[in-house]
């Protein structure tokens, strides 16, 4: 494996810190316990060195979204945890985790570590955190697990076509970007082929949530536009995709039915050129009426590098932070 420049390994870690930090406080500011947050380094276009300099400060959840790169630089990840742990097995065991961080309740990242069965209870705010993401077939466990592992837990966070799909499945724990019936489909006749399960999201298209500075005003659940043709769920299209607000329900219907899905909760992207707040507000609404129908599906992704404030008032239960960790992508979208 190739050892990672020394500059760079501190810049990880002093941003790591710098993060941590501005979570921690956000989590304060909104009467949060921040032990219920949970960090997902957006590791798009960065190396896997940065992955497992990362995972050695005690970063668990990565995302990726280019299946392109993203399967060779898991499987690249796998390889060099794998060797590290083998050569340090032992070392760490009165530790806890491979690690070497401790497991302290109430640190960013850290769940609620769960009992015996299993089961996760509700934090301190009464937040359930997602209580596992499906096993891939090399053994990875469960979502905030503190017993003995450093190997991280997958997302994709773009957008997913259907011949995709297939690929996607064999290393991500939770597809992010659900968004229309047929993608739906696909995943679940892949995960059921291989006799496996697989964690989703589902996708919301915050564009033109608003506010003062609408022309439409803000949206809120009674004003959203509803579909009356009784058409399959389809995503709103753009680069960015997600499903309407108001076609979220029949869509996590779908996922509720299909073979080999776990309904997770939902993703959201806040709208370009418009304020974050009232696009987070939406979505937490949207979130909380998912709840009432499918009380597992707790999982509320939103918040980057520049709005996670805002995305944790409202409710935020992950983060997706990249540059503010990796630093900038020069010429990368």
């Amino acid at each position: 494996m190739t050892a990672l420049d020394p500059r760079r390994a501190e810049g990880l870690r002093a941003r790591l810190t710098v993060v941590r930090d501005r979570i921690a406080a956000a989590a304060g500011a909104a009467g949060r316990d921040p032990g219920e947050l949970t960090l997902i380094a957006v590791s798009k276009t960065w190396p896997f060195e940065d992955v497992v300099a990362l995972c050695s400060l005690g970063v668990r959840h990565f995302a990726e979204n280019r299946e392109q790169e993203a399967g060779p630089k898991v499987e690249a990840v796998r390889r060099a945890l794998a060797a590290a742990g083998a050569g340090a097995a032992g070392a760490g065991a009165a530790e806890g985790p491979a690690t070497g961080v401790s497991p302290a309740r109430g640190a960013v990242g850290d769940e609620v570590a769960p009992p015996g069965d299993g089961v996760r209870r509700p934090g301190p705010s009464g937040h359930t955190p997602v209580a596992w993401f499906p096993s891939r077939a090399d053994g990875l466990a469960t979502l905030g697990s503190t017993t003995g592992t450093n190997v991280p837990v997958w997302h994709y966070v773009g957008q997913l076509q259907r011949n995709k799909a297939r690929s996607v499945a064999g290393w991500a724990h939770c597809v992010q970007s659900v968004d229309r019936a047929r993608l739906v489909e696909s995943l679940s006749r892949v995960v059921t082929e291989s006799g496996s399960t697989i964690a989703v999201c589902i996708q919301v298209s915050l564009d033109h949530a608003g506010g003062s500075g609408s022309p439409r005003g803000p949206l809120t659940w009674k004003s959203l536009p509803t579909r009356e043709n009784g058409d399959p769920p389809v995503a709103v299209g753009g680069a960015r995709g997600g499903v309407r607000p108001a076609e979220v329900l029949a869509l996590a219907e779908l996922v509720a039915r299909a073979p080999g899905l776990v309904l997770a909760g939902v993703m959201a992207v806040a709208p370009r050129g418009e304020p974050p707040r009232p696009a987070f507000a939406l979505l937490r609404e949207v979130s909380e009426r998912l709840r009432c129908e499918y009380p597992a599906a707790t999982m509320v992704s939103a918040g980057m590098s520049g709005d996670l404030d805002d995305a944790v008032a409202e409710g935020a239960t992950h983060l997706r932070i990249g540059t503010a960790l990796f630093g900038e992508r020069h010429g990368v979208p």
